[in-house]
């Protein structure tokens, strides 16, 4: 009996993905036959290209026709950039012209000029500063940019970013385009390899974790020089105090990730690669040439630092950079060599009135029936495709099996689904919040502020980190649903300014306890992402191969 059971239930349930299937399918049909292809209702009066290498003065233009014209947006990538851009207009126009918007600030948000992450950018102004253009070509970002290309209504458009763009704007804007290509303002060269004790003040050195940068930052004062850290975790008001002492000369040298290789601006004499290599979230790889590339153009600043120099250290136990990769980078930065294949394409996706759905039980059916219907009517655009909904229907799903997504109005459910924000656990709590009728954010609790005897310095930046980034996730739910928030604005940015407080205070105590790594078996020294040696775990360390054509801006 239990064997017939047992096939029933196979059978039922292969049954019923076949009729999800059709269900899928008849609901790609249908949005087949009403899919609208993003496009803009007017052609722009002039489209203008800045493309060349970094440190090649590209947004200088750009930025000043925002300026002279008083109206539109300039969107990036990154918070640091869109707070570069505010600060810089904020300074040349009158009180009140100029707004930020980020998924962590929101200053001026009725200015005429708007600096923004590309995900907020309007869709229709009068000057489009679009920053970092070949971003386009992110897995997981890249949208945002292709639908400005696609469909932003604007009356100027100046597009920002590397040559291996020009492909795709060709192919967006044809003959309309004009495109001035930039030249490194400042001579970058090879300076070869050098140990510690030869980092000179100025210089950026480059390692690919936190732990790695503690323990550098620790030996470079050792050796005299006041030296700080900039890596990913560090939220944005650490990060510009950081950046501020860099540049007000009060430090010489700074420890930092590839968070440099995107647009942010020192005036760095020397960028020193310690590593070449990084774990992606997936697997520990070599760089590709454009992602050094990116990186070691930092070094030389017009105005600032009049040469720029490039090397590889030597002499750390467990960190290794390939001195010929950082080499061809060199020459990719100077414009000498190519960093990367030309982006041909660009993604769009769906917003939700293209869903066309009521309840959440259609939204489900529908985002896997537009992939469906996108993947039909855009396989044969000249140069618009499809975006992967991977990570919307995993949050869709993730609220489904937590019994809140059928609770929700479908408007709140995408929001939650589309939202930029890390923690699936605070999109969740928010959710549950949601459809129990609880309509406030909780209100944070920091534990770097509690009582910390005991603790390392390590632990403590540990705990900042965490508050800060739940302290920016709360801040980006509350923006995305702004009623829930209306109490909480001022405390939450409260309390991300105590976090970013306390990283800055613990800060040099938690390079003073680093170390760049002892193998916990034998001793000797190691990766400082290591517990134990090469020899004592038995095997070497195996980097993934670069794929071929592999391209594209990752964060």
């Amino acid at each position: 009996m239990q064997p017939v059971r047992r096939s029933e239930a196979k059978a039922n349930a292969a049954q019923a993905r076949r009729d999800r299937a059709d269900a899928t399918a008849d609901d790609a049909r249908a949005l087949l036959d009403a899919f609208r292809m993003p496009e803009r209702r007017d052609p722009p009066a002039t489209v203008v290209a800045h493309l060349g290498p970094t440190n090649s003065g590209k947004s200088h233009d750009a930025l000043a026709l925002l300026a002279e014209e008083g109206s539109g947006t300039y969107a990036a990538p990154l918070r640091l950039l869109a707070h570069e851009a505010y600060q810089r207009l904020a300074a040349r126009l009158p009180a009140g012209a100029v707004g930020l918007h980020t998924g962590e600030e929101r200053i001026n948000p009725e200015a005429p000029i708007i600096c923004c992450t590309t995900e907020l950018a309007p869709m229709a102004g009068h000057v489009l500063v679009l920053d970092e253009v070949h971003w386009i070509d992110d897995p997981d970002r890249g949208w945002a940019w292709g639908r400005l290309l696609a469909a932003a209504n604007y009356r100027h458009h100046r597009l920002v970013g590397a040559l291996n763009a020009e492909p795709v704007l060709r192919h967006a804007y044809g003959d309309a385009l004009e495109v001035r290509r930039h030249s490194r303002l400042v001579e970058l060269r090879w300076g070869g390899a050098i140990g510690l004790d030869a980092v000179e003040p100025g210089s950026l050195v480059v390692a690919f974790s936190r732990k790695a940068v503690l323990a550098l930052a620790r030996e470079l004062s050792a050796n005299g020089l006041r030296t700080a850290v900039l890596y990913g975790a560090l939220p944005p008001a650490a990060r510009r105090v950081v950046v501020e002492r860099f540049m007000a000369r009060e430090l010489d040298a700074l420890c930092v990730t590839d968070v440099i290789g995107h647009g942010i601006n020192l005036p760095a004499r020397s960028v020193v690669m310690a590593e070449t290599s990084k774990y992606d979230g997936q697997r520990r790889r070599a760089l590709h040439r454009w992602e050094l590339a990116q990186i070691v153009g930092r070094a030389g600043r017009f105005g600032l630092a009049e040469e720029g120099i490039a090397s590889v250290l030597r002499g750390v136990a467990g960190l290794e950079a390939n001195a010929t990769l950082v080499r061809q980078a060199v020459e990719a930065a100077g414009g000498l060599l190519a960093a990367g294949p030309g982006i041909e394409t660009a993604p769009i996706r769906p917003t939700l009135a293209d869903l066309e759905v009521r309840t959440p039980a259609e939204l489900f059916a529908a985002v896997q029936a537009w992939q469906v219907a996108a993947a039909d009517r855009l396989g044969s655009h000249p140069w618009l495709r499809a975006a992967p909904l991977t990570s919307v229907e995993h949050r869709l799903d993730a609220l489904r099996r937590a019994g809140v997504a059928e609770q929700l109005d479908v408007d709140e459910l995408w929001r939650l689904a589309t939202m930029s924000v890390d923690s699936d656990d605070l999109v969740l709590e928010l959710a549950t919040n949601l459809a129990g009728g609880r309509r406030r954010l909780a209100r944070p609790r920091l534990r770097s502020q509690e009582p910390s005897e005991g603790a390392s310095a390590g632990q403590i930046l540990d705990w900042a980190e965490r508050d800060a980034a739940r302290v920016r996730g709360l801040a980006a739910l509350g923006r995305a649903f702004p009623a829930l928030a209306a109490d909480e604005a001022t405390n939450l940015l409260a309390a991300e300014d105590l976090a970013a407080e306390r990283i800055i205070d613990v800060l040099p105590a938690a390079i003073a306890q680093s170390s760049y790594g002892r193998c916990g078996s034998c001793g000797r020294g190691c990766a400082p992402w290591a517990t134990n040696c090469e020899r004592c775990s038995g095997r070497m360390p195996r980097l993934a191969p670069q794929r071929r054509g592999s391209r594209g801006p990752r964060r």
